[in-house]
């Protein structure tokens, strides 16, 4: 009998398996439940993938309705926030082919501490390069990093969402570092 991997093993006392049962089972309350938990985030890493705030909602929307249909087939091989991400990241392809993706300004507001003018220049200047630098990524790097880094996921949870083996997760972050490292530095020697 073949055993599954550690990180595919759920954790029975996980409260969104718990929740997921409950939507299976036509529960209302539990998905919104659910979406409390889980829909920020959610709608965090689908704006970063459609590059539109309104057309990620829609797509957020898109992601509860398949979680509601879909839960009653869940067979708890993966984390319900991996299984949550794998939905989202199709759905977000899905939207993007249809529609292409809008630029958006970001929100460079300072942080609440008493940042002077100087010091909010300089983070302001940071957080630019650091997003043009990004952009610079192919995809596939840019989601990988995003997924690990701005998700929280570990690489084997990142590369079931993305559809890959954990390997590939691993060489998509070291070649994503090493290109956001080198694009940092010429900006910061042209900027010099």
């Amino acid at each position: 009998m073949a055993t599954q991997p550690w990180w595919k093993i759920p954790d029975p006392d996980e409260p969104d398996l718990r929740l997921i049962e409950r939507i299976g089972r036509g529960d209302p309350a539990a998905l919104e439940a659910l979406y409390a938990r889980h829909g920020r985030a959610l709608l965090a890493y689908l704006i970063g993938q459609v590059s539109d705030p309104h057309l990620a909602e829609e797509v957020l929307q898109d992601v509860m309705l398949a979680v509601w249909r879909g839960a009653a087939r869940f067979r708890g091989e993966s984390a319900v926030r991996t299984w949550l991400l794998a939905i989202a990241r199709r759905r977000a392809i899905t939207a993007r082919q249809r529609r292409p993706p809008v630029e958006r300004p970001l929100d460079d507001r300072a942080a609440t501490d008493d940042t002077g003018p100087l010091e909010l220049v300089e983070r302001q200047t940071e957080r630019s390069a650091v997003r043009a630098a990004l952009r610079d990524l192919p995809d596939d790097q840019r989601e990988t990093l995003e997924l690990v880094f701005f998700h929280g996921l570990s690489g084997p949870e990142a590369a079931e969402v993305l559809g890959v083996a954990p390997g590939t997760v691993k060489s998509r972050l070291h070649r994503a570092k090493n290109v956001l490292e080198r694009v940092l530095r010429m900006r910061e020697n042209t900027d010099a």
